[in-house]
């Protein structure tokens, strides 16, 4: 057996993404990391084609995260063990997320990449409260309501309990506009004004409310999209 030559290239003969991930799994790449996880191709499609044509028609590892169980099974050669195995694998990740950033000192980068691509869903509208510890640690950042905001009928009473509970110093509000602009609406603007004055009286600081669109992220304390 040689000894010479770089692990990478001594690898080069297992061509096989669930052999190489046990030794250059940073290396992989969307496809193959996809590949691990989808497991075998079909009659039809080896597993190679499989997970390129998955992120073809996500568009991306992007894409794929937004997507539920009925979408992927849309996917010629995805079924539903795939699809659960996906949907599984991308809740996980979400989840190893969260527990970094929990318990950080509060980050305004860090918290809207959070939200941005492992929280709120483009698809769906989705009221988020975010809560700091006096120390200034996130406490919890979490969807509280699904659907339009006056839909959802998100109540000051219900937040603020939450707050509460979590003896939180400050909190920052955020949703989404799917396929549209992040300009506030009239309804956004009365919310952060009555919800922060709520709060102000309690003592509590509201930060800002965050507005996720198409065209960026407003922010309602800055006035502008950041």
């Amino acid at each position: 057996m040689k000894s010479s030559g770089k692990l990478s290239e001594r690898l080069g003969s297992f061509p096989d993404p669930r052999t190489r991930i046990a030794y250059e799994a940073e290396s992989l790449e969307d496809w193959e990391l996809l590949a691990v996880l989808l497991g075998r191709g079909n009659r039809a499609q080896p597993i190679e084609d499989l997970s390129r044509e998955v992120l073809h028609q996500c568009r991306g590892l992007g894409g794929l995260l937004q997507k539920k169980i009925s979408d992927l099974t849309q996917i010629p050669g995805i079924g539903n063990a795939k699809a659960t195995a996906l949907i599984a694998a991308i809740e996980f990740a979400r989840r190893l997320k969260w527990e970094a950033l929990k318990g950080r000192v509060y980050s305004a980068t860090q918290l809207i990449n959070f939200l941005s691509t492992s929280l709120i869903p483009k698809n769906r509208e989705c009221f988020v409260l975010i809560t700091l510890s006096p120390e200034g640690t996130v406490l919890r950042a979490e969807i509280v309501a699904v659907g339009g905001l006056e839909e959802v009928g998100v109540q000051t009473r219900d937040l603020l309990k939450i707050v509460l509970n979590d003896a939180a110093s400050a909190v920052i509000i955020a949703h989404n506009h799917p396929e549209s602009s992040s300009k506030p609406s009239k309804e956004d603007i009365w919310i952060y004004k009555n919800f922060g004055q709520l709060l102000h009286s309690l003592g509590i600081r509201l930060l800002d409310q965050w507005i996720f669109g198409i065209d960026g992220i407003y922010s309602c304390k800055e006035g502008k999209v950041l």
